[in-house]
C-alpha cells in the first residue's frame, strides 16, 4: 500500500481539505470512522483523500488496502490534524474528503408508485440528516433539497444519515422545477402541516407520492401549500405543543409503508 506522510497543517492538502470542510460545498464532503467510509466504499462514491494516523494504520492494515482501491490519495497525519478536520470529539482516527454525485430530476427514475421527501427550508442539519436516514428506512427513491435548505453534507448532516446519504439519490431543485415535475409524472404532493385537518391516517398514501416537509419554524413555503394535492398533520393527543420535524417525517413515512403493505397483501 502506498502512501504519503503530511504533519504540516500548511501543507496544500491540509489547507483545501479544511477549506472545503468551512465551506461546505454541495459536490464535497468530509466523512470520518470506519463505518462511513466502508459504506462509501460499497456505493461507489468518489473517494478523493484519505487520512489517517500511524496508530490507525497499524491496527487497521487489510481496511486500508481495501480503501486503496477506491481512493486518489492516501495520507498519513497526525492526530493534531486529524482533529483539526474531524467534527467530532473523539475521532476515530481516519477521515476522508469525497465527492458526492447528485442528480438531477431527469436523472431519476423509479418503479411504480414511487415515494419521495422533500426537503424545504430545513434549518437545522441534524433534522435533515435525519430525515434522510429514515427516507432510506422507509425505502423512499430520493430526497429532494430545496432552497434555504441547510446543506446535507455538512458534518453534522452526513452523521445524522448514518450512511444513508450513501443509499439514494439527492436532487437541488427550485420549487417551481419540483411541482412541473411532479405534474408530468402524475406524483401527488403532499405537504405536512401542523394544523390540517386531515390527518396522515385519513389520507391515502398508496399513490405514487412526494412528501414535502419544511422549516422547523414555520412549514413549507406556501408555494409548495398552494401547489400541493393535501394536506396533512400528525395528531397529537398528549400535552406536547407539536413535534420535532424529523419525528413527523418519520411518522408520515412509514405511514406510506403502512399503508402499502396491506394493499400488497390485499
Amino acid at each position: 500500500m502506498r502512501y504519503k506522510k503530511i504533519t504540516s497543517l500548511s501543507n496544500q492538502n491540509i489547507k483545501e481539505t479544511l477549506k472545503a470542510k468551512k465551506i461546505g460545498q454541495r459536490d464535497t464532503m468530509i466523512i470520518e470512522g470506519y463505518r462511513l467510509l466502508e459504506m462509501a466504499m460499497d456505493s461507489n462514491t468518489d473517494i478523493r483523500r484519505i487520512f489517517f494516523t500511524e496508530d490507525f494504520r497499524s491496527k487497521n492494515e487489510e481496511f486500508l488496502m481495501r480503501l486503496s482501491a477506491h481512493a486518489s490519495d492516501l495520507v498519513e497525519t497526525t492526530e493534531q490534524i486529524i482533529s483539526r478536520i474531524s467534527e467530532t470529539d473523539s475521532p476515530q482516527g481516519i477521515t476522508a474528503l469525497v465527492s458526492y454525485k447528485t442528480r438531477e430530476l431527469y436523472e431519476l427514475s423509479f418503479a411504480s408508485d414511487p415515494l419521495i421527501a422533500v426537503c424545504d427550508g430545513l434549518q437545522d442539519p441534524g433534522n435533515l440528516g435525519t430525515i434522510i436516514r429514515t427516507a432510506d428506512a422507509a425505502g423512499a427513491d430520493a430526497v429532494i433539497v430545496l432552497p434555504g435548505t441547510c446543506n446535507p453534507f455538512m458534518p453534522k448532516a452526513i452523521r445524522a444519515t448514518a450512511g444513508s446519504i450513501f443509499g439514494l439519490p439527492l436532487s437541488f431543485v427550485e420549487p417551481e422545477e419540483l411541482v412541473g415535475w411532479l405534474m408530468e409524472r402524475s406524483i401527488s404532493l403532499v405537504v405536512a402541516e401542523a394544523h390540517a385537518s386531515k390527518t396522515v391516517y385519513d389520507a391515502d398514501f398508496t399513490r405514487p407520492l412526494a412528501f414535502a416537509f419544511g422549516n422547523e419554524a414555520v412549514g413549507v413555503s406556501e408555494y409548495l401549500r398552494y401547489n400541493s394535492d393535501s394536506l396533512v398533520s400528525v395528531p397529537i393527543w398528549g400535552k406536547a405543543e407539536s413535534l420535532n420535524v424529523a419525528a413527523s417525517a418519520a411518522i408520515c413515512l412509514f405511514e406510506v409503508v403502512r399503508q402499502r403493505k396491506i394493499r400488497s397483501k390485499a
